[in-house]
């Protein structure tokens, strides 16, 4: 599958493996040749968009933005094979691609209502003539679905469905907008030290979730798988959480009065450590019986709740995160 980074990275040698391979049209892929000078072209020749090629991008961006997002070739010709499949068939890359990508940039902003913020857009020359070149659109699927098309004469709403776009139908429409407002969860780690013995303390490392979102996160997942080198422990679990242990790490879950409110911060799972002072310094020398400089945590996590897409992360704690775990740390 072309994804926006590869074929980035791999230039124009990616869009001639993807011709070679016939790699057809789908769901999060579609092609588009320039047509310049042809009737219903895309851009004319001084690489700029066409009434035509806005109302084609536009339609795009809508569709992707309200299905599963996707990746925009400007610069392939697809067509139908010795088989009767569309796929990608021929390089067609547009005249002044730098005047294209500027054209572009500017028009996306303008093409979609409400907009969607994590479009990313990026281009190179072709090998036969610096001039000429491709686009490349990264739509990603949004959460503040569903998109208008805001090209002229095309104020509709569109959605993906195999290698084409159509027209939403009203039921689809109403549905998007009843899940327009999702919840948005992330997950911030917290030091808290809650027992000491001499210059020697226990410390939770808490997992606080954040609703950054519009909604309300009803039964709140967390999934943390643990890489670590020292020892470490799982206590009683949170008031109102579920547990289940994981092959390398544990799932928890809301019961169904836990819920994270809309800028709402709620403690939701917690690692027991165990730490050594220097007691003239306060300076931490063991942890989980290693040194410090020898220590390291590693956890993936994945983040979801109710009517929200899943959200997976990484973080990293080593000698130098463990430094700032301060002896008083609250």
């Amino acid at each position: 599958m072309l994804e926006f980074d590869k074929i980035v990275a791999g230039g124009e040698d990616s869009l001639i493996g993807a011709i070679s391979a016939g790699m057809q049209e789908g769901l999060t892929l579609d092609f588009k040749a320039p047509a310049v000078g042809k009737q219903g072209a895309v851009f004319n020749a001084q690489g700029q968009l066409t009434k035509e090629g806005r109302a084609a991008l536009a339609k795009a961006l809508s569709a992707f933005s309200n299905s599963a997002g996707g990746v925009l070739v400007l610069g392939v010709d697809c067509r139908k094979n010795d088989e009767g499949v569309d796929c990608a068939s021929a390089l067609e890359p547009l005249p002044n691609w730098k005047s294209a990508l500027s054209a572009v940039s500017s028009a996306v902003g303008d093409l979609l209502q409400p907009k969607n913020d994590g479009i990313r857009i990026d281009g190179f020359a072709s090998h036969r003539n610096q001039n000429a070149g491709y686009l490349i659109i990264d739509v990603p699927r949004s959460e503040r679905r569903p998109h208008r098309s805001e090209a002229a004469d095309q104020k509709q709403y569109f959605k993906r469905s195999g290698g084409a776009s159509y027209v939403m139908e009203h039921v689809d429409i109403e549905d998007a907008f009843k899940r327009a407002s999702v919840p948005e969860l992330e997950v911030k780690p917290r030091w808290r030290r809650f027992s000491t013995s001499g210059w020697q303390a226990q410390f939770h490392l808490e997992f606080w979730v954040d609703n950054v979102g519009e909604a309300t996160a009803f039964v709140p997942f967390l999934e943390l798988q643990i890489r670590t080198n020292f020892h470490l422990e799982w206590p009683n679990h949170v008031l109102g959480v579920h547990r289940e242990r994981m092959p390398e790490g544990q799932m928890s879950y809301g019961n169904s009065e836990f819920v994270i409110h809309p800028g709402q911060t709620r403690l939701t799972e917690r690692l027991d450590i165990h730490f050594v002072f220097d007691s003239e310094t306060k300076s931490r020398e063991l942890i989980g019986g290693l040194a410090v400089d020898r220590a390291s945590l590693r956890f993936g996590y994945a983040v979801f709740a109710k009517d929200m897409r899943k959200k997976v992360g990484e973080i990293v704690f080593g000698p130098e995160e463990f430094r700032h775990v301060r002896w008083d740390s609250f």
